[in-house]
């Protein structure tokens, strides 16, 4: 099969909620910086005032992202499937390791990449690297996916990378990783209650977790829950058919040591790390410090209404009150000023683009192509729920952009780009 550029036929159900969502982010920053800062774009990040700078350098951002998008539309899907994807995967990982070797660009965070007088954040470029090796490699694997060494080899994908990106440290981006894989794997046919099991660990550590930000003095509740959790996890393990032994085994013991090891990470997160976990648990624990964010965020969208305060006439952002209004609480911003209505038509229109990549994936015929759009979907599903919960109060402050509205080019371009890579598989369903 030769490798050939094909003509863009952009496909109006993925294009236009992709335009909508564009259209939003540049109302929205314009909004977020009027009146015009006199600052300097990399002034104004420090500043009470954002700079109208952010909105000229993201009007550039979404035209290098349609680019993007024409790009992801006419580059066969296909090419990516075996030695491409292993070869972008190697040179990714290099990339992630060479971010964390370089001094960093800001503050004491080693995320950007300096390319001329622009900044990248290889992280999210290898989102898509991820999304394109995971559906190469399940596409590959044949017979029953609940083998053990299925789930082993997708996590030896997964894993590297997460922790690279963890030591940057972004944390949203490594859950970004290991939330890929959970989709994916459903969708080549894992077994739920097996993914059940699977995710004790998680569930392990959230309980312990707890038990550390509450301070509980000796064997309080959170241990007593963590001690009734283990016993049921065992009784389930013991009792599970579908699994072999030795595997139900496995994950209980790692349940077991991901719950000890909760306390040694505890200690080796960096301060605000932890003020962010606490004010998580506890959002009035510190309103005028680590839950600042967050009390004003919820301050902006409740005051919002139904129809909202109207555009420009947002005083959380007017009176720079909500920090990030830009980047991480774009989402607060637009409830602010054109209320729960609004907000719930931007989500719906997430909702449609998410829906219709789900659709895409249950008619094609390859299984790569279907893994891909269902990790293109993965994607915006979690970066959506994760910064809406965020600014709602009901996740921790991860620093994961809403696609599409939040400013930065990274994340904008990675985003158009996977878009045009389902009009792509939306074209050529038939012939792959």
């Amino acid at each position: 099969m030769s490798f050939r550029l094909q003509p863009a036929v952009l496909n109006p159900r993925f294009l236009l909620p992709l335009l909508l969502i564009l259209g939003t982010g540049l109302l929205m920053l314009y909004s977020v910086t009027s009146p015009p800062g006199s600052y300097s774009l990399d002034e104004a990040r420090n500043s009470y005032t954002i700079s109208r700078a952010f909105f000229h350098r993201q009007l550039m951002w979404v035209f290098l992202g349609l680019m993007a998008t024409l790009t992801g539309s006419m580059i066969p899907f296909w090419v990516f499937k075996d030695s491409l994807s292993k070869i972008l995967y190697g040179i990714g990982l290099a990339v992630l390791l060479a971010v964390l070797i370089l001094p960093p660009m800001r503050g004491d965070t080693h995320r950007w990449l300096l390319l001329g007088p622009v900044g990248v954040q290889p992280s999210e470029f290898f989102k898509i690297l991820m999304i394109f090796m995971l559906a190469s490699f399940l596409a590959r694997r044949k017979g029953d996916p609940n083998r053990l060494r299925v789930v082993l080899g997708a996590l030896a994908l997964v894993l590297p990378p997460a922790f690279l990106v963890l030591k940057q440290p972004d944390l949203g981006t490594a859950m970004t990783f290991l939330w890929l894989l959970i989709p994916m794997l459903v969708w080549k046919g894992f077994d739920l209650r097996r993914l059940l099991i699977m995710s004790a660990p998680a569930l392990s550590a959230f309980i312990v977790l707890y038990g550390q930000t509450v301070g509980s003095e000796g064997f309080g509740m959170p241990h007593w829950a963590w001690g009734a959790f283990m016993v049921g996890l065992l009784v389930v393990t013991l009792i599970y058919p579908a699994m072999r032994r030795l595997e139900r085994i496995l994950w209980f013991v790692v349940s077991v040591s991901t719950g000890l090891m909760v306390p040694l990470l505890w200690g080796s997160l960096r301060a605000y790390q932890q003020k962010r976990i606490l004010v998580f648990f506890d959002p009035d624990l510190d309103r005028l410090g680590a839950g600042y964010q967050i009390f004003q965020s919820k301050v902006a969208i409740g005051s919002g209404g139904m129809l909202g305060r109207g555009f420009l006439e947002g005083t959380q952002k007017g009176l720079a009150f909500l920090p990030a209004r830009h980047t991480d609480f774009i989402f607060s911003v637009l409830g602010e000023e054109f209320g729960f209505l609004g907000t719930v038509i931007v989500l719906g229109v997430y909702a449609f683009l998410i829906m219709e990549g789900i659709r895409l994936a249950a008619k094609v015929r390859q299984p790569f192509a279907a893994l891909l759009s269902v990790g293109v979907s993965a994607y915006l599903l979690f970066h959506v729920f994760v910064n809406v919960a965020m600014t709602m109060g009901l996740a921790p402050v991860t620093g994961l952009p809403l696609p599409g509205l939040s400013f930065g080019g990274s994340v904008l371009m990675s985003t158009c780009f996977l878009v045009g890579v389902q009009m792509n598989i939306s074209r050529n369903w038939t012939r792959y």
